[in-house]
């Protein structure tokens, strides 16, 4: 949209006279205020040539696949349903963030591959195939899709919702990515991954503990029994804390306001 552009014209006046019948010059705009005149001018909304950004949906197939995931209890079909919701919410960040045709039809190749094998050996009756299988294709969503939200955010101008509900997604998918890795070892491992359990842990068990980890909660009732994957939890809940009070609080801090730019990015040149 051009700096004239009647539109834009009538959203800077409506805008300027909200402010002075408050009492404001134009100058001291609050951000609320910035982040509704740059979302009715749509030029700060979404850069060109990209698609609108829908993270706070992305977030919500994430919140499914954590769910999926939980109860999906032993290997079965239901592994297959918790593989294709992972599948679906993987695909669907991989579009909403742009990511070049090539790096999603090697997500689908790979997608395919996983549910072909984890409907065989669902059939045939291959032990823990669909676990390994489901930890796999989660382990690739929870690595994969960081990357292309992180490279779609950072082409956002404003900090606006879509940047907040994509760093909530990013700090889902740490714990969704520990999660799987404990699956995986859970499934490959002789003994048993809790101390308080003589036999193979739940998925709703393992889902538990990697979130009640992430959040630093610490209730106590599961702890895991090997050295390694105890430096596991304690990083899991290094990197919760440490997202939380560094990137979302900036995230928050910067809640509507104008994204700064390094000079020479060309998203900082005006509009052609």
């Amino acid at each position: 949209m051009r700096a004239n552009d009647p539109a834009s014209i009538a959203t800077k006046v409506i805008t300027s006279a909200f402010e002075c019948s408050e009492g404001k010059p134009p100058s001291s705009a609050t951000p609320i205020l910035r982040e509704m005149e740059r979302l009715h001018r749509r030029e700060f909304e979404e850069p060109e040539g990209l698609r609108p950004a829908r993270f706070e949906a992305a977030l919500g197939l994430i919140v499914v696949t954590i769910f999926a995931s939980a109860f999906a209890s032993g290997a079965g079909w239901i592994r297959v349903i918790a593989l294709l919701c992972e599948g679906g919410a993987l695909l669907f960040i991989l579009w909403t963030s742009d990511v070049s045709r090539r790096w999603r039809l090697w997500a689908r190749i790979v997608l395919i591959f996983a549910v072909g094998v984890a409907i065989l050996a669902t059939v045939f009756g291959s032990g823990e195939t669909p676990v390994i299988s489901t930890g796999l294709v989660g382990a690739f969503m929870a690595i994969g899709a960081p990357i292309a939200i992180v490279r779609r955010l950072a082409h956002e101008k404003v900090v606006n919702l879509q940047v907040l509900a994509g760093a909530l997604c990013l700090y889902l998918l740490i714990g969704l990515f520990f999660t799987f890795v404990y699956s995986i070892l859970n499934a490959v491992d002789t003994q048993p991954l809790f101390v308080q359990q003589s036999g193979e842990a739940s998925s709703a068990n393992i889902t538990y503990f990697s979130f009640v980890t992430l959040t630093t909660t610490g209730y106590g009732d599961y702890t895991l029994r090997g050295d390694g994957p105890r430096m596991l939890a304690i990083t899991e809940a290094l990197l919760g804390q440490l997202y939380l009070v560094s990137a979302v609080a900036l995230v928050v801090s910067r809640f509507g306001l104008e994204r700064a730019t390094r000079r020479g990015d060309p998203d900082s040149a005006g509009g052609t």
